[in-house]
């Protein structure tokens, strides 16, 4: 058995990971999987006598789940008129706290 490891940056919610682990555990050679949603990562134990790793990046691609190999994803650049220019209007915005929110106690 072998291990590797993916960036996968399109999983970012349980279901996905339900999703990636059902898709990958239908593949011959894969013996198990941990997969987090939160680190985007999935790591596989497989028989490289059976699939490669770029054999289960197929795999995870072909189930939506593109890998990244280690680069962030690229993030959408906004556009320069993208700010809303009623927030020139609006100034200074300041908040004053009530003294009766400074004298309570727990």
């Amino acid at each position: 058995m072998e291990n590797v490891l993916f960036d996968v940056p399109a999983m970012y919610a349980d279901h996905h990971v339900i999703a990636v682990r059902q898709a990958l555990l239908a593949v011959s050679g894969v013996e198990d999987i941990w997969a987090s949603s939160a680190w985007k990562q999935v790591e596989v134990s497989y028989d490289p006598s059976t699939i490669s790793p770029d054999g289960i990046s197929q795999v995870l691609a072909e189930a939506g789940y593109a890998v990244n190999n280690g680069e962030l994803p690229e993030a959408p650049s906004a556009l320069p008129n993208a700010k809303d220019p009623a927030w020139d209007t609006l100034g200074v915005r300041s908040t004053k706290t009530h003294a009766a929110d400074l004298t309570m106690k727990r």
